[in-house]
C-alpha cells in the first residue's frame, strides 16, 4: 500500500526528541524506501522546507529536502485531479486545513494512507491513516 508522508512524519523523522519516535520514524522510512511505497507530495515538501527553515535555517532546510528528493521516495506533484479533489474534501470538512485536504486527496487518489498523527485527518471520511 502506498504511504503518503505528512509533514508531521518528516519532522518526527528528522527532529524528534523522543528516541523511540525517532527510531520508529527512521525505520518506517527505510522500509518505505526499500519497498517503493513511500510518496512525498510536493505540498508536504513545501511545508517541511518552511518549518525547517524557520527553526534551523535555510541551509538545513535545503539539505534535508535534498536528502528526501534523492531518497527514492516517489515525489507526487499536485495534479489537477488532486487539486479538485482537495477542494471537494475542503467543502465537506471546513475545519480541516486546505493543505491537509490536498494531502488527503493525494492519498485517496493513490489508494494509500497518510502517515501522520495530525488530528485533522481522521475527520476526512474514507481516508486511511497510520502512524509510526
Amino acid at each position: 500500500m502506498k504511504e503518503i508522508l505528512d509533514t508531521r512524519f518528516l519532522i518526527a523523522h528528522f527532529f524528534s526528541d523522543e528516541p523511540h519516535v525517532l527510531e520508529s520514524a527512521r525505520a518506517r522510512l527505510r522500509n518505505l524506501r526499500r519497498t517503493g511505497n513511500g510518496v512525498l507530495p510536493t505540498l508536504v515538501l513545501t511545508e517541511f522546507f518552511d518549518q525547517v527553515a524557520r527553526h534551523a535555517g535555510l541551509r538545513e532546510a535545503e539539505e534535508k529536502c535534498e536528502a528526501l528528493l534523492v531518497s527514492g521516495l516517489r515525489v507526487q506533484e499536485l495534479t489537477t485531479e488532486i487539486a479538485l479533489e482537495g477542494g471537494r474534501i475542503r467543502c465537506r470538512h471546513r475545519g480541516v486545513p486546505i493543505a491537509d485536504c490536498v494531502i488527503a486527496a493525494t492519498a485517496m487518489r493513490l489508494g494509500g494512507r497518510v502517515v501522520t498523527d495530525d488530528p485533522h485527518f481522521p475527520r476526512v471520511k474514507g481516508l486511511r491513516t497510520a502512524w509510526i
